[in-house]
């Protein structure tokens, strides 16, 4: 399970963090964490506050507290992941705290303005995850501790959001265990977990390996209608010129030379591996659409190889 707690930590990392325009302004500190995709509203950390807040990016003075999220900006402490859904109505946020391996996550709505609160209440999501992985060959032990029934051990890995925003594909797993993730997807529109075909095919896959399995490319399947081929297809060619770029420019950055070799390696090991996910979501398009699909894996898994690159550390993307 080494490999998969590694993947954890480092595989958001569209979503975790690094601070930025830190502001020098003698009444209070803070600093722009991240900006949602499509650059409406940003992750601000400040300085002596329990929580995050979310800001407007037009006007910085609209801001509002997330509920829920942590104050805590040492990542020695606790990492910490925001994960938007393309539409910006949603966002997914994960903790990993170092003391007693505490895991934590919540799903945000958006409500008004800069306002976002828990979907369906506070700990609705957190219950309805360790309800599912109870029903599904967990056993209660896996995640709260019986001398310490505070504490969540419940690990929930973010993989990606549908391109319609109308699901959100999570890895359930065990902290500690050695088996990989229990694939399932929440329905935003639905409220609900739920399984495909899909998902039923990567499960079976997954529960077959161990820690040193190789690590599944996925993407969330849309439930809205896809957009036309041309539309796609425009995409996944401006993504592909994007992560040429990306990666050319991490190559340069990269000091030692053994480092650029294994990064070069590691992206050649990526498309085989990004060819082998796409042969299994084909297998579960419906006549007719597996070409509008093939372009809407490879755009949303692309996407997130992009953020991979630009964000990850070398140890993190050759490990």
């Amino acid at each position: 399970m080494k490999l998969f707690n590694s993947i954890v930590l480092s595989l958001g990392l569209t979503g975790f963090l690094s601070l930025a325009e830190v502001s020098t302004a003698a009444e209070e500190a803070s600093a722009i964490e991240q900006t949602s995709p499509n650059g409406n509203y940003q992750i601000q950390w400040v300085e002596n506050q329990d929580s995050r807040f979310i800001v407007s990016s037009k006007n910085p003075a609209e801001r509002a507290p997330l509920p829920g999220s942590t104050g805590e900006v040492d990542p020695a402490e606790c990492q910490v992941g925001f994960f938007y859904s393309p539409d910006e109505k949603w966002i997914f946020y994960a903790e990993h705290w170092r003391h007693h391996g505490l895991l934590a996550r919540e799903l945000y709505h958006h409500e008004t303005g800069v306002k976002f609160a828990p979907s369906k209440g506070k700990g609705f999501f957190t219950r309805e995850l360790q309800s599912y992985a109870a029903r599904n060959g967990f056993e209660k032990s896996d995640f709260i501790d019986e001398r310490e029934k505070n504490y969540d051990h419940l690990g929930t890995a973010f993989r990606a959001w549908s391109l319609d925003s109308n699901r959100l594909l999570i890895g359930i797993y065990a902290e500690g265990s050695e088996y990989g993730p229990l694939y399932v997807y929440f329905n935003t529109r639905t409220k609900a977990l739920e399984q495909t075909p899909y998902l039923r095919e990567l499960n079976k896959a997954v529960a077959k390996q161990t820690d040193n399995y190789a690590h599944d490319i996925v993407c969330a399947e849309p439930t809205a209608p896809l957009p036309p081929e041309s539309e796609l297809k425009a995409r996944l060619d401006a993504l592909n010129e994007k992560l040429n770029r990306a990666f050319a420019a991490r190559v340069e950055r990269t000091k030692e030379q053994d480092d650029a070799n294994d990064l070069r390696q590691v992206q050649d090991k990526w498309v085989k591996m990004r060819d082998e996910g796409l042969k299994t979501y084909l297998a579960f398009a419906r006549k007719g659409e597996e070409e509008r699909r093939r372009l809407q894996f490879l755009s949303d898994v692309t996407a997130a190889r992009i953020d991979e690159i630009s964000q990850s550390s070398i140890a993190a993307l050759t490990r």
